[in-house]
C-alpha cells in the first residue's frame, strides 16, 4: 500500500494535472524502455547539469532545499557545487589514496558508467509508464546500497527516455528528489574544474 501510495504521489507530482493512466511495462515494451533510457544516458561520456535537491524527513518542519551545478567527465571525475541556500563544493579526481568514501564512490560511478542507470544485477526492476513519463523503481539486491536505500526511483522523458528526476527512499522512509536541467552531453569541460579546491 505504501508503495503505491508513493507511486501515485510521484506520478502527480511530476505530470500535468490532468488524468494519466499509469501501466506497468512488461515483455518487449518494458525492455524497449530500458534501452531507450539507457542509451539516452549513457554514462561514457561527459554529462554537465543544473539540479534542485529536495530533501524530505519526517524529523523536519520542512523540506531543505538547494540548488546549484554539477559536472561529470567519465570514468572518475565529479564536481557537485551547491550554489544556495549556502555554497559548497565537492570534487572527485579519480582517488584520493587512503580514503575510504571516495574508494567507494568512484566503485559505484564506474559501476554505473559500465553497466548503466538500469541493471538487473544490482537491483529488482520495475518499469511503468504513462503517455508523458517513464518510472523506473530500482531496489536494491547489493547488501550495500540495501543499506542505503530502500528504493531508488527514475523519471525520464518517455519520448527520449532523457532523466528529469531521480527520487531516493531511505531505509528510514526519508526522501531526497533530485530534478535535472540544462543537460549538456558529451561536450568538452575544462580540466581546471576538476581540480581540488
Amino acid at each position: 500500500m505504501k508503495r503505491f501510495c508513493l507511486i501515485l504521489l510521484l506520478a502527480m507530482c511530476c505530470l500535468p494535472l490532468r488524468a494519466q493512466t499509469v501501466q506497468a511495462l512488461e515483455g518487449p515494451a518494458r525492455d524497449k524502455a530500458i534501452a531507450t533510457i539507457l542509451q539516452a544516458n549513457d554514462l561514457k561520456t561527459t554529462l554537465q547539469f543544473r539540479f534542485v535537491m529536495t530533501r524530505h524527513s519526517a524529523m523536519l518542519t520542512e523540506d531543505l532545499v538547494s540548488r546549484g551545478h554539477a559536472a561529470y567527465s567519465y570514468p572518475d571525475k565529479v564536481r557537485w557545487e551547491v550554489e544556495q541556500p549556502w555554497q559548497s563544493v565537492f570534487v572527485m579526481n579519480g582517488v584520493v589514496k587512503g580514503d575510504r568514501r571516495q574508494q567507494t564512490l568512484l566503485r559505484n560511478v564506474e559501476k554505473l558508467g559500465e553497466k548503466g542507470l538500469i541493471n538487473e544485477e544490482d537491483f529488482i526492476v520495475t518499469v511503468y509508464a504513462t503517455p508523458q513519463v517513464w518510472q523506473v523503481d530500482l531496489q536494491p539486491l547489493r547488501r550495500d546500497l540495501g543499506q542505503l536505500f530502500s528504493r531508488i526511483t527514475l523519471l525520464t522523458d518517455s519520448r527520449t527516455g532523457e532523466l528529469r528526476s531521480v527520487v531516493l527512499v531511505d531505509q528510514g522512509g526519508d526522501t531526497t528528489r533530485l530534478e535535472f536541467s540544462a543537460v549538456v552531453r558529451g561536450k568538452a569541460i575544462d580540466p581546471q574544474i576538476f581540480v581540488q579546491p
